[in-house]
Protein backbone atom coordinates (compact mmCIF):
# COMPACT_ATOMS: atom_id res chain seq x y z
CA UNK A 1 0.00 0.00 0.00
CA UNK A 2 2.80 2.45 0.92
CA UNK A 3 4.49 1.82 -2.42
CA UNK A 4 1.22 2.50 -4.25
CA UNK A 5 0.69 5.74 -2.34
CA UNK A 6 4.24 6.83 -3.12
CA UNK A 7 3.74 5.97 -6.77
CA UNK A 8 0.55 8.04 -6.86
CA UNK A 9 2.35 10.94 -5.19
CA UNK A 10 5.11 10.84 -7.78
CA UNK A 11 2.56 10.63 -10.57
CA UNK A 12 0.84 13.75 -9.21
CA UNK A 13 4.14 15.63 -9.08
CA UNK A 14 4.86 14.63 -12.66
CA UNK A 15 1.41 15.76 -13.79
CA UNK A 16 1.82 19.20 -12.21
CA UNK A 17 5.31 19.54 -13.66
CA UNK A 18 4.03 18.74 -17.15
CA UNK A 19 1.05 21.08 -16.72
CA UNK A 20 3.42 24.02 -16.32
CA UNK A 21 5.93 22.93 -18.95
CA UNK A 22 4.61 25.05 -21.87
CA UNK A 23 4.97 28.24 -19.83
CA UNK A 24 8.46 27.45 -18.65
CA UNK A 25 9.63 26.32 -22.08
CA UNK A 26 8.57 29.70 -23.40
CA UNK A 27 10.36 31.46 -20.54
CA UNK A 28 13.51 29.50 -21.32
CA UNK A 29 13.26 30.32 -25.01
CA UNK A 30 12.71 34.09 -24.76
CA UNK A 31 13.89 34.92 -21.23
CA UNK A 32 12.05 36.21 -18.18
CA UNK A 33 12.02 39.87 -19.18
CA UNK A 34 10.48 39.25 -22.62
CA UNK A 35 8.02 36.76 -21.21
CA UNK A 36 6.65 39.17 -18.61
CA UNK A 37 6.58 41.95 -21.20
CA UNK A 38 4.29 39.74 -23.29
CA UNK A 39 1.76 39.27 -20.46
CA UNK A 40 -1.04 41.66 -19.52
CA UNK A 41 -0.05 42.27 -15.90
CA UNK A 42 -2.69 44.84 -14.89
CA UNK A 43 -4.77 42.41 -12.80
CA UNK A 44 -1.67 41.16 -11.01
CA UNK A 45 -1.23 44.54 -9.33
CA UNK A 46 -4.85 45.11 -8.26
CA UNK A 47 -5.15 43.39 -4.88
CA UNK A 48 -8.67 42.52 -3.79
CA UNK A 49 -7.69 42.77 -0.11
CA UNK A 50 -4.72 43.60 2.07
CA UNK A 51 -4.93 40.62 4.39
CA UNK A 52 -1.71 38.97 5.49
CA UNK A 53 -1.03 35.50 4.15
CA UNK A 54 1.97 33.23 4.07
CA UNK A 55 4.36 33.36 1.12
CA UNK A 56 3.18 29.83 0.21
CA UNK A 57 1.94 29.63 -3.39
CA UNK A 58 -1.24 28.03 -2.08
CA UNK A 59 -2.22 31.14 -0.10
CA UNK A 60 -3.12 33.62 -2.80
CA UNK A 61 -4.00 37.30 -2.55
CA UNK A 62 -3.12 40.06 -0.14
CA UNK A 63 0.39 40.68 1.16
CA UNK A 64 2.80 38.00 2.25
CA UNK A 65 5.03 37.07 5.16
CA UNK A 66 6.27 33.54 5.78
CA UNK A 67 4.12 31.95 8.46
CA UNK A 68 2.52 35.35 9.12
CA UNK A 69 5.87 36.43 10.51
CA UNK A 70 6.48 33.53 12.87
CA UNK A 71 10.18 33.53 11.94
CA UNK A 72 10.61 37.29 12.42
CA UNK A 73 8.30 38.03 15.34
CA UNK A 74 10.00 41.20 16.54
CA UNK A 75 9.38 42.91 13.19
CA UNK A 76 5.97 41.46 12.30
CA UNK A 77 3.87 44.22 13.87
CA UNK A 78 5.86 46.89 12.01
CA UNK A 79 5.33 44.97 8.76
CA UNK A 80 1.56 45.04 9.38
CA UNK A 81 1.65 48.78 9.95
CA UNK A 82 3.79 49.51 6.89
CA UNK A 83 1.81 47.21 4.61
CA UNK A 84 -1.60 48.41 5.76
CA UNK A 85 -2.65 44.87 6.70
CA UNK A 86 -6.37 44.49 7.38
CA UNK A 87 -6.52 40.89 8.63
CA UNK A 88 -4.34 37.82 9.25
CA UNK A 89 -4.59 34.20 8.09
CA UNK A 90 -2.75 31.06 9.14
CA UNK A 91 -2.74 27.94 6.96
CA UNK A 92 -2.34 24.19 7.01
CA UNK A 93 1.02 22.61 6.28
CA UNK A 94 2.96 25.83 6.78
CA UNK A 95 6.64 25.30 6.09
CA UNK A 96 7.61 28.40 8.07
CA UNK A 97 5.70 27.15 11.13
CA UNK A 98 7.46 23.80 10.78
CA UNK A 99 10.83 25.56 10.54
CA UNK A 100 9.96 27.58 13.64
CA UNK A 101 9.10 24.38 15.52
CA UNK A 102 12.41 22.86 14.47
CA UNK A 103 14.39 25.93 15.49
CA UNK A 104 12.67 26.03 18.88
CA UNK A 105 12.98 22.31 19.56
CA UNK A 106 9.20 21.85 19.52
CA UNK A 107 7.08 18.98 18.22
CA UNK A 108 6.97 19.13 14.43
CA UNK A 109 3.60 17.39 14.38
CA UNK A 110 2.12 20.43 16.12
CA UNK A 111 3.49 23.00 13.67
CA UNK A 112 0.02 24.07 12.52
CA UNK A 113 -0.98 24.71 16.12
CA UNK A 114 2.03 26.98 16.60
CA UNK A 115 1.17 28.81 13.39
CA UNK A 116 -2.41 29.39 14.50
CA UNK A 117 -1.37 30.53 17.97
CA UNK A 118 1.17 32.97 16.51
CA UNK A 119 -1.29 34.43 13.98
CA UNK A 120 -3.81 35.02 16.77
CA UNK A 121 -1.15 36.60 18.98
CA UNK A 122 -0.02 38.87 16.16
CA UNK A 123 -3.60 39.94 15.45
CA UNK A 124 -3.95 41.03 19.08
CA UNK A 125 -0.60 42.83 19.06
CA UNK A 126 -1.37 44.68 15.85
CA UNK A 127 -5.07 45.28 16.46
CA UNK A 128 -6.26 43.62 13.25
CA UNK A 129 -8.65 40.64 13.06
CA UNK A 130 -7.59 37.03 12.75
CA UNK A 131 -9.41 35.81 9.62
CA UNK A 132 -9.04 32.11 10.32
CA UNK A 133 -7.07 29.04 9.31
CA UNK A 134 -6.92 28.07 5.64
CA UNK A 135 -7.29 24.31 5.49
CA UNK A 136 -5.33 22.12 3.10
CA UNK A 137 -8.31 21.55 0.80
CA UNK A 138 -8.85 25.31 0.52
CA UNK A 139 -5.37 26.07 -0.78
CA UNK A 140 -4.42 26.69 -4.39
CA UNK A 141 -2.06 23.73 -4.51
CA UNK A 142 -2.17 20.03 -3.62
CA UNK A 143 -1.97 19.36 0.14
CA UNK A 144 0.88 16.90 -0.42
CA UNK A 145 3.51 19.13 -2.03
CA UNK A 146 4.46 22.53 -3.46
CA UNK A 147 4.03 23.17 -7.18
CA UNK A 148 5.94 26.48 -7.32
CA UNK A 149 8.64 26.72 -9.95
CA UNK A 150 9.11 30.43 -9.29
CA UNK A 151 9.34 32.86 -6.37
CA UNK A 152 8.25 36.46 -6.87
CA UNK A 153 10.49 38.92 -5.00
CA UNK A 154 8.03 41.78 -4.94
CA UNK A 155 9.19 45.35 -4.48
CA UNK A 156 5.70 46.81 -4.95
CA UNK A 157 3.81 45.20 -2.06
CA UNK A 158 0.75 44.70 -4.27
CA UNK A 159 1.53 41.74 -6.50
CA UNK A 160 -0.73 38.69 -6.86
CA UNK A 161 -0.11 36.34 -9.82
CA UNK A 162 -3.30 34.31 -9.34
CA UNK A 163 -5.72 36.46 -11.45
CA UNK A 164 -3.46 36.22 -14.52
CA UNK A 165 -3.57 32.86 -16.28
CA UNK A 166 -0.20 33.36 -17.97
CA UNK A 167 1.62 33.86 -14.65
CA UNK A 168 2.77 30.61 -13.06
CA UNK A 169 1.92 30.08 -9.37
CA UNK A 170 4.76 30.90 -7.06
CA UNK A 171 5.91 31.97 -3.64
CA UNK A 172 5.44 35.70 -3.05
CA UNK A 173 7.86 37.62 -0.83
CA UNK A 174 6.54 41.12 -0.05
CA UNK A 175 10.03 42.63 -0.13
CA UNK A 176 8.73 46.21 -0.11
CA UNK A 177 7.92 45.96 3.61
CA UNK A 178 10.91 43.86 4.70
CA UNK A 179 14.49 44.57 5.63
CA UNK A 180 16.75 43.19 2.89
CA UNK A 181 18.49 40.63 5.14
CA UNK A 182 15.24 39.06 6.26
CA UNK A 183 13.66 39.24 2.80
CA UNK A 184 16.60 37.25 1.47
CA UNK A 185 16.03 34.69 4.23
CA UNK A 186 12.46 34.25 3.03
CA UNK A 187 13.64 33.83 -0.54
CA UNK A 188 16.15 31.21 0.61
CA UNK A 189 13.36 29.35 2.43
CA UNK A 190 11.26 29.39 -0.74
CA UNK A 191 14.16 27.99 -2.75
CA UNK A 192 14.86 25.33 -0.11
CA UNK A 193 11.22 24.19 -0.13
CA UNK A 194 11.05 24.06 -3.93
CA UNK A 195 14.36 22.21 -4.31
CA UNK A 196 13.60 19.87 -1.40
CA UNK A 197 11.37 16.86 -0.83
CA UNK A 198 8.25 19.01 -0.38
CA UNK A 199 8.67 20.61 -3.81
CA UNK A 200 9.75 19.37 -7.22
CA UNK A 201 13.19 18.66 -5.78
CA UNK A 202 15.60 16.95 -8.15
CA UNK A 203 13.50 17.92 -11.17
CA UNK A 204 15.14 21.35 -10.97
CA UNK A 205 18.37 21.46 -12.95
CA UNK A 206 20.34 24.13 -14.85
CA UNK A 207 18.30 23.05 -17.89
CA UNK A 208 15.01 23.34 -15.96
CA UNK A 209 15.76 25.87 -13.21
CA UNK A 210 13.78 27.46 -10.41
CA UNK A 211 13.21 31.16 -11.12
CA UNK A 212 13.58 34.01 -8.66
CA UNK A 213 11.75 36.97 -10.19
CA UNK A 214 12.54 40.50 -9.00
CA UNK A 215 9.59 42.88 -9.43
CA UNK A 216 10.83 46.45 -9.31
CA UNK A 217 8.76 49.48 -8.38
CA UNK A 218 9.70 52.50 -10.46
CA UNK A 219 7.54 54.92 -8.46
CA UNK A 220 9.12 57.44 -6.06
CA UNK A 221 10.13 55.63 -2.88
CA UNK A 222 9.71 52.23 -4.49
CA UNK A 223 12.26 49.41 -4.34
CA UNK A 224 14.12 49.51 -7.62
CA UNK A 225 14.61 46.56 -9.94
CA UNK A 226 18.39 46.97 -9.67
CA UNK A 227 18.36 46.62 -5.88
CA UNK A 228 16.09 43.59 -6.01
CA UNK A 229 18.10 41.96 -8.79
CA UNK A 230 21.30 42.31 -6.79
CA UNK A 231 19.68 40.67 -3.76
CA UNK A 232 18.23 37.88 -5.89
CA UNK A 233 21.61 37.25 -7.49
CA UNK A 234 23.18 36.74 -4.06
CA UNK A 235 20.75 33.89 -3.48
CA UNK A 236 21.00 32.35 -6.93
CA UNK A 237 24.79 32.16 -6.92
CA UNK A 238 24.65 29.63 -4.08
CA UNK A 239 22.75 27.12 -6.19
CA UNK A 240 25.07 26.39 -9.11
CA UNK A 241 22.73 27.31 -11.94
CA UNK A 242 19.66 25.56 -10.53
CA UNK A 243 18.22 28.96 -9.55
CA UNK A 244 17.97 31.66 -12.23
CA UNK A 245 17.10 35.31 -11.62
CA UNK A 246 15.44 37.93 -13.77
CA UNK A 247 12.72 40.46 -13.44
CA UNK A 248 10.77 43.44 -14.63
CA UNK A 249 9.52 46.85 -13.53
CA UNK A 250 5.89 46.79 -12.46
CA UNK A 251 3.52 48.69 -14.78
CA UNK A 252 2.36 51.12 -12.11
CA UNK A 253 1.72 54.84 -12.53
Amino acid sequence: MAENMEHTHEEMREQYWRLLEPTFRQIQEIGLAKYFASVDLAKAFALKDRDLRCMDEGTVGGVHLAGAGILNQSAAAEFIKEAGVEGIYSHAGCGAAALYAKQQGLELTKADEYGIAWAKELSERAGVPYRGHTEANEMARPPEFHIARVAYYDGTGQFDPSPVDDLPPGFVISRRYLEPAYAKQEAEIAVAIALGEHGFGEKFTPEAPFYLVAIGDGRPGGVSADVLQKEANEIAQRHKGTVITGGFIAPLA
